[in-house]
């Protein structure tokens, strides 16, 4: 009886275009499932459900009548979302070939997409620019992952040792006389030149005379299969000059199909094309069972040799794109060769077969020649501002704290070198929220790199409360690899840098197969260097993307060992989300009394009180609610010493007594205490605005844009530009302070200030722990939109500003690029520093408002549009970026992604029917467009 698993257990898509396809697809699985529940999904599609060789496999075929790229996004985004846990595609199908000198293509040979030369395996052929009579394209599609790369490899290497099985599947498929060889006709190639000559199907009335004449292949040969690239387009390819031209242009394509080009960028994916006609006009359908046939066998075959367990160390689908909530729209560039440029020194052929790979000579001389243009160029291109940010703002440990950390059993056996094989190099640090993980790590850094100095060190602090890179295994691998690269140059020499080659000067790499890849050759070319690795927070970064590092990062481990690599890594996180790694140590700081030796030393030396018999007892309390969560003891001693400083020394034991000892309980007493919440009901409440902005800002804020976003929250005071003698930075700081309650702060970092939660375990209470329903009741109802719109308004207030008078803005705009342009944006950040983020994001806050419910209908009618597309031509840097002031809605919220905001701009009256349809969007891309094409 068929089984019916959950959707998260399907780890393989496989897409089809046509229900011939489908068929063969289908007949190939193992075991066919009963189709998962998806009436909780907003999904069209069907599925059948299966498994092969012990994947378990989704198979979703295109509406029928419908084929190439849109309709092949739509329906693969909605299985996407539908099987979460998936960790990469399959498009599998029928193709048009391009036979060649290079190529000996036949009808039923099977075409895969491998990256080759410039191009990652497809290339969109009908989206590009003709150069000096060659077609450029202008974008970049992106390479099949990693693990399916492997298992082409493989799957040569069982071709080349006779191992191959790929027959038997084929043979298996024959069985169903659909799909048999004896019901396609002959394989028959024609001249380039020559046309088809009526209208039939068939080819009996055009000239033999014209074919190309080609040897024939051996039976057991009879099908073959070309790895390289495939061109895709929205047309079907019915001219044989137009196939050729295209192919050249392309650098040799083996065939043409209409889907792939819409899939590579949004999921990981491999392209396998059967061979049923030669892309001209001698078109037609006999021999498309039997290609479909091929092709799923080839298919089949392919997920014999990926194990199933390697599955696990795949990255999810979304998060193999750019991130954890959100897909990466970037070209990433596609020539993922696996070739370097490590020289391999020795390779001894017999049982105990090894590869060793080492530098050139003058690999640790740090005073190398300066890196050329190409490595700067990368170099560069791995910094993000924020790289430092959260290390920075990290306080220093006190001066009677943590040093109990050096003398541990644990830590000292991580850094004995001859115990590397008992526990790989790795330490794992885990501890309560705000129990002072980040800062024994910072305490941990610093002594490795003070005592040391024979080690490199680097470290990363994953921030919660940062930019989407600070939380991110990207923003890791990016940081880790510039630290590496800067202290040891001369491990450029050893990268393979052209897979970097399409990013231009300040370009951000985004690819985090190729960062893992290029990470390890760095750390595999060590050789004597010694590297220390101290990374923060795990918490803080996405559950699925913190598996992925580590199961990674343990690879690495394996290998240093291995290889006598002189490579440790120390993790801190909380005890969840529960990660384990196979050979480590560990260090937990509830159970260290040299933990809570250090409360004790805080206490002792921070707690304003003397040695008297009361001030003994209120320092042992403090000890024992403190409970080792060392957040807890610095605010309390806060409060205690604010007391004490009012002369309430008396008060103090009973005023301790009083503070809950639950963290979270003494954020909520922090927030409700003081006169002003007694009329914290009101939306004019300053608290709850500066909660609201720090919780949900589409990037964190600075200070100055922060005091004038809560001011704006007040609709009856009069804004007017920033003058820094009469509102100080610390007017400012003073002022956040007091909104928050002391529970954010002003940190400093990578040039810049800005305003985030003292730590992240505020965060967590207000949004996770329901502290929000207890603070302010009235605002537990969909807390989320309520607070999206009311940052809405803030920026709405604040572009009520008359810029054009106060800044002199003329009708005319000068050049974007010119002096005048310059000064004038300049003249507008400096003295409106809330100007650029109201008008960069009211329609962020506008669209998850009415994606919450709240709508916006009053908003779009009311709100001007031109006026606002003259403020941001004021302030974007780039000429091609401005817009016309006559510029509609649709167009706006489509370039910016606003889905609900253009959904609810389209159901309005003024745009039914006709108009709405009559709206252009060719010069829009990516998702932008696949908005409008789901919509319209």
């Amino acid at each position: 009886m068929p089984r019916r698993l959950p959707r998260d257990e399907y780890t393989v898509g496989w897409i089809c275009a046509l229900s011939v396809e489908h068929a063969a697809a289908k007949a190939l699985l193992d075991e066919e499932h009963y189709s998962p529940d998806t009436s909780d999904c907003q999904d069209e599609n069907l599925y059948c459900t299966g498994s092969i060789a012990g994947h378990n496999v989704v198979i979703v075929c295109l509406p029928a009548g419908y084929i190439g790229h849109t309709p092949a996004t739509a329906t693969m985004m909605q299985m996407r979302a539908t099987f979460k846990r998936l960790r990469f595609g399959l498009m599998v199908g029928i193709g048009g070939g391009v036979p060649s000198a290079e190529a000996d293509i036949r009808l039923g040979d099977i075409v895969v997409s491998e990256p080759r030369g410039n191009f990652g395996g497809v290339v969109q052929y009908d989206k590009g620019k003709r150069i000096d009579g060659r077609l450029k394209p202008t974008g970049h599609l992106n390479s099949p992952p990693r693990i399916l790369l492997n298992a082409l490899s493989m799957m040569k290497s069982n071709t080349w040792l006779k191992k191959s099985t790929l027959y038997n599947h084929i043979s298996e498929l024959e069985k169903i006389p659909t799909f048999h060889s004896d019901n396609t006709g002959p394989d028959i190639l024609f001249r380039a030149t020559y046309s088809h000559q009526d209208s039939h199907s068939t080819c009996d009335q055009c000239d033999i005379n014209q074919r190309h004449a080609r040897p024939q292949r051996r039976y057991e040969e009879r099908v073959a299969v070309h790895y390289g690239t495939i061109a895709s387009g929205n047309q079907v390819m019915r001219s044989a000059i137009e196939r050729d031209k295209v192919s050249a242009d392309f650098e040799g394509v083996l065939c043409f199909e209409m889907e792939a080009a819409g899939l590579l960028n949004d999921l990981p994916c491999l392209v396998i094309r059967g061979i049923c006609d030669y892309s001209d006009s001698h078109k037609n359908k006999q021999w498309q069972p039997y290609a479909s046939a091929t092709a799923a066998a080839y298919a089949k075959e392919l997920l014999l040799v990926i194990p199933p367990a390697d599955m696990e160390g795949t990255s999810l689908t979304e998060d193999a794109l750019n991130g954890p909530n959100k897909r990466s729209l970037e070209p990433v560039h596609p020539d993922y060769s696996l070739a370097k440029r490590t020289r391999i020194d020795s390779i001894e052929i017999g049982p105990s077969r090894q590869t060793t790979m080492t530098l050139p000579s003058h690999q640790y001389d740090r005073s190398q020649t300066s890196p050329s243009h190409e490595e700067r160029t990368f170099l560069e291109s791995l910094k993000f501002d924020q790289i430092d940010a959260r290390r920075m703002t990290i306080k220093t440990a006190h001066a009677r704290t943590c040093k109990w950390l050096i003398k541990n059993s644990q830590y000292i056996k991580w850094l004995d070198r001859n115990a590397r094989n008992e526990h790989n190099g790795f330490l794992w640090i885990k501890g309560n929220p705000g129990a002072g993980k980040s800062t024994l790590m910072k305490f941990a850094m610093k002594q490795v790199k003070q005592k040391m100095k024979e080690h490199i060190t680097l470290a990363f602090f994953f921030n919660a409360r940062g930019e989407e890179i600070e939380r991110s295994t990207v923003g890791l691998y990016r940081s880790l690899l510039s630290q590496l690269l800067e202290a040891l140059p001369n491990l450029l020499e050893v990268l393979d840098l052209s897979d970097f080659s399409s990013h231009s000067d300040g370009e951000r790499i985004s690819n985090i197969e190729l960062l893992k890849d290029t990470l390890e050759q760095a750390i595999t070319a060590l050789g004597q260097s010694s590297v220390v690795c101290f990374i923060d927070a795990l918490d803080e970064c996405d559950e699925e993307q913190v598996r992925d590092m580590v199961q990674f990062l343990e690879h690495i481990g394996d290998m240093a060992v291995t290889n006598e690599i002189r490579w440790q890594v120390c993790f801190s996180s909380r005890h969840y989300p529960h990660i384990t790694i196979r050979k480590g140590l560990e260090l937990v700081l509830e159970g260290e009394e040299g933990h809570t030796q250090d409360i004790v030393n805080y206490i002792e030396a921070e707690l304003k009180m003397n040695k008297s018999k009361i001030a003994k007892q209120i320092r042992a309390e403090l000890k024992e609610k403190a409970s080792g969560i060392f957040m807890w003891v610095v605010l309390v001693v806060r409060i205690l010493n604010k007391e004490s400083d009012r002369g309430q020394v008396h008060l103090l034991q009973q005023k301790l007594r009083e503070i809950p000892a639950d963290l979270h309980k003494l954020f909520e007493e922090i927030f409700t205490r003081g006169p002003e919440n007694s009329d914290n009901t009101t939306v004019d409440n300053p608290s709850i605005l500066c909660i609201q902005w720090v919780l949900f800002a589409k990037q964190p804020l600075h200070p100055e844009q922060l005091y004038y976003a809560i001011r704006s929250g007040n609709k009856e005071e009069i804004l007017s530009q920033w003058n820094p003698e009469d509102i100080t930075e610390d007017d400012i700081r003073l002022f956040i302070l007091d909104c928050s309650k002391g529970l954010a702060e002003v940190v400093s970092a990578a040039k810049t200030r800005r305003v985030q939660f003292i730590h992240e375990s505020v965060r967590d209470f207000l949004l996770k722990e329901n502290g929000l329903s207890k603070i302010w009741p009235e605002l537990q109802y969909n807390f989320e939109g309520q607070s999206h719109e009311r940052l809405k308004e803030c920026c709405s207030t604040y572009l009520g500003i008359d810029f054009i008078s106060a800044l002199g803005i003329p009708q005319e705009l000068p050049k974007a690029s010119s002096k005048k342009a310059i000064r004038l944006r300049e003249s507008a950040v400096e003295n409106f520093p809330f100007l650029q983020y109201a008008v960069h994001n009211i329609f962020h806050h506008a669209n998850l408002a009415e994606r919450s419910g709240i709508l916006q209908t009053r908003f779009l009618a009311d709100f001007s549009l031109p006026r606002w597309a003259t403020l941001d031509n004021v302030l974007v840097k780039h000429q091609t970026r401005r817009h016309t002031i006559k510029v509609s809605w649709q167009y706006i919220l489509a370039e910016l992604n606003m889905a609900h905001l253009l959904a609810k701009v389209l159901s309005l009256p003024a745009f039914e029917n006709g108009m709405k349809r009559a709206f252009t969007y060719d010069k829009l891309k990516g998702r932008n467009r696949i908005y409008l094409i789901l919509i319209l």
